[in-house]
């Protein structure tokens, strides 16, 4: 099996802390995968959880085996399944759906592992790091039949139908795009999004879930001021960047007039391309990112520059929020819930 999917199980060992026990692929080789062992170290309730990474969608189960050799009597171990998002034609439904239906084959898994005899004094054994998975430590008769319950589990979350090599087909992928001026806060919003998910992987919050599933397609759109042009990683011109786009999230630095002002030239921009190209326009989610929370939010003066209103007379989709960004968690899962919901 490629590194397209992957299935681990991973466990919470007493003196090293998280632990490989067993997986198809190396994970230390795998480029953009999930990290297992902060997952595994911060996540306690028993149940399947859907998780994102950059490259990966996962869905995982967490559970606890009766062990007389663990202080509390009991293990905590964990199954995850990883799948390469780009093999999903549609990154907010199709990828949700997918791995929603893998958690109940996850959970059957499970209950056969607590079956099975020695694991438990198996997680228990004296290690090296150099004799690589857990597994290796077992007799023959333990690798083997636990290799075999392995491999019924992953042919059972293998898709029945053909994948094809993560999707080249341009023409199918959709991406949201940041906009904004220089240093108001677009590396920031991005990594406090995947922070904001992190935190809330055991939330039951519909947007929440579907956020898990998207932030492969969040991209920050590179600006080249001289020729006024935008560029994204995946495609060559500025015309196919927008074709694709599911959503524009604008930021400016809220204090900063010229950085206001830069955000709404590339607002025009990006405005004048949809209208010249005859695109059903996406909707637009415009933060001013406040350093200071007491800051003035110039709700007004936003709305005028942007022209918010007119724009939501034709029908436009378009929503203001002010939100400093490193603080104000809610308000900025309050504004991706907005973009999810007109996405959807």
């Amino acid at each position: 099996m490629s590194q397209d999917q992957i299935l681990s199980v991973s466990y919470f060992d007493q003196v090293i802390g998280p632990n490989i026990f067993y997986s198809s692929e190396p994970m230390e080789d795998v480029v953009g995968a999930p990290d297992l062992d902060r997952i595994l170290e911060f996540v306690e309730e028993e149940g399947p959880f859907i998780f994102a990474a950059r490259k990966y969608q996962t869905v995982n189960h967490l559970f606890y085996i009766d062990s007389k050799f663990a202080r509390g009597g009991k293990e905590l171990l964990m199954i995850s399944y990883m799948i390469k998002t780009a093999f999903f034609k549609d990154g907010i439904t199709d990828v949700f759906k997918y791995l929603g239906s893998k958690g109940p084959i996850l959970e059957d898994f499970a209950e056969e592992l607590k079956e099975l005899n020695d694991l438990t004094s198996l997680l228990h054994i004296k290690k090296s790091f150099s004799e690589g998975y857990v597994l290796n430590y077992g007799d023959e008769k333990f690798k083997n039949t636990f290799l075999e319950l392995f491999n019924k589990y992953f042919q059972k979350l293998i898709p029945k139908y053909r994948l094809e090599t993560p999707i080249k087909n341009k023409k199918i992928i959709k991406k949201i795009f940041i906009v904004g001026a220089p240093k108001a806060g677009k590396k920031t919003l991005l990594k406090n999004i995947e922070f904001i998910q992190f935190l809330n992987i055991k939330i039951n919050d519909l947007s929440v879930r579907i956020l898990e599933v998207i932030i492969e397609n969040l991209e920050i759109l590179n600006y080249n001021e001289e020729k006024c042009e935008f560029g994204c990683k995946g495609f060559k011109s500025f015309d196919e960047c927008i074709t694709h786009a599911q959503g524009i999230i604008l930021i400016f630095k809220l204090s900063d007039k010229n950085s206001i002002l830069d955000t709404k030239n590339m607002f025009k921009i990006i405005e004048d391309k949809y209208l010249e190209k005859k695109i059903d326009p996406i909707p637009f989610l415009i933060i001013g990112n406040k350093f200071n929370i007491d800051e003035d939010n110039k709700k007004e003066y936003i709305h005028n520059i942007f022209e918010i209103e007119k724009l939501k007379e034709k029908g436009r989709r378009i929503r203001y929020f002010p939100i400093k960004i490193l603080e104000e968690d809610q308000r900025v899962m309050k504004s991706l819930r907005w973009m999810i919901k007109n996405i959807l």
